[in-house]
């Protein structure tokens, strides 16, 4: 066998292993992450007014389209079939980050990797988190050996409780962290061990570290929507000519008047 032979088989081989994985639990075809779903952060909508456009199907003008921090939006199927399948190519020997979303309340959703089949776990760690509204995942990709030397990762999402008779939708967001373990550190800053964790504080862009209102990557949809409601539950009225929010005084001879007429009751 020639070494491009070889070469060329390898690749092929390591492909079509993450690929058959997600073909399992997706027949009819997955998302390519980096293909299909990779949007430039300068891209990302961080408006307050996201739903609007979103319940509109419309985008704000400048924008390729509606990702309110970087997220896309998705829909669970009743049942979780299938569920939703998603390779994230070009993640090989780095670490992948998700973050995922449902508006849906007491939704028990799982983020698992695909190449998990029960017995081993690929050196990979982590192999599924589950939980209920905002859910946050960091896997580590296959390291690379002679056997998979392109080994991407690949995850799906299913429910577990709470939504089994209906669609779901959800928003889903993957970064892959810049470095690799095969370009090691220098100091705490470049280990790939704690990218993760180290993505929480960090700003979208350095011209955003400096502006009052900085983007960070730790940003969920729901966290774009204001504290403070555009429409308050009650609404004020004028009662006998006054606000009925402003500040009033007793009347005093009222006040006597019910004074004595009570006094009156209780020595009769």
């Amino acid at each position: 066998m020639s070494p491009l032979f070889a070469t060329i088989s390898l690749f092929l081989s390591a492909h079509a292993a993450i690929e058959d994985d997600l073909v399992d639990y997706c027949p009819d075809g997955y998302t390519d992450w980096d293909t299909d779903f990779s949007v430039d952060p300068e891209d990302w909508y961080f408006g307050t007014d996201y739903e609007e456009w979103v319940a509109n199907g419309t985008v704000p003008a400048g924008y390729p389209g509606m990702y309110p921090a970087g997220f896309h939006s998705f829909t669970l199927k009743r049942w979780s079939e299938p569920p939703i399948c998603i390779l994230v190519d070009g993640s090989r020997d780095k670490k992948v980050e998700i973050l995922m979303e449902s508006p849906m309340e007491n939704v028990n959703l799982c983020i698992n990797d695909a190449s998990y089949n029960g017995v081993g776990n690929n050196d990979i760690g982590s192999v599924q988190n589950c939980g209920t509204g905002k859910i946050y995942a960091c896997f580590t990709a296959a390291t690379a050996t002679e056997e998979n030397e392109d080994e991407n990762f690949g995850f799906y999402v299913d429910c577990k409780e709470g939504c089994e008779d209906m669609d779901i939708d959800i928003w889903i967001r993957v970064r892959v962290s810049d470095r690799s373990w095969d370009q090691g550190k220098t100091d705490t800053s470049s280990d790939l061990e704690h990218w993760c964790e180290g993505q929480r504080g960090a700003a979208v862009s350095d011209s955003d570290e400096s502006s009052e209102s900085p983007h960070y990557y730790y940003t969920y949809p729901s966290d774009l929507i204001e504290d403070k409601p555009s429409k308050y539950p009650f609404h004020i009225q004028q009662i006998f000519g006054r606000n009925a929010g402003g500040q009033t005084r007793p009347n005093l001879w009222a006040v006597s008047l019910l004074a004595l007429t009570g006094l009156a009751c209780l020595f009769a």
